[in-house]
């Protein structure tokens, strides 16, 4: 956990967790860097514990979270399964 926030209890860190996957899944237009950065930051993780749990290196966690990224499919995915999202693919209705 980022040292600059006090530390939370488990029974925090599952609600913190929870309201977190929450608001994701509030945004769907949100882009995969902003997703990458949001649950990041707010689960006060630091990109070598982000690592740890995604199993994708901290260079490559760095890049994601950059609005020019153009991270792999699989990458995508291991930072999604990591935390039990899914990616899902919707026709865009136009009007």
């Amino acid at each position: 956990m980022d040292k600059r926030f006090k530390t939370l209890s488990p029974i925090e860190q599952i609600q913190r967790k929870q309201q977190v996957l929450d608001m994701i899944e509030l945004h769907p237009e949100w882009e995969i860097h902003q997703i990458a950065k949001f649950l990041r930051t707010e689960l006060r993780l630091t990109l070598p514990e982000m690592a740890k749990i995604t199993k994708i290196a901290p260079q490559t966690l760095q890049k994601m979270e950059q609005a020019d990224s153009n991270p792999t499919l699989q990458s995508i995915l291991k930072l999604l399964n990591a935390f039990g999202l899914n990616l899902v693919v919707k026709s865009v209705d136009q009007k």
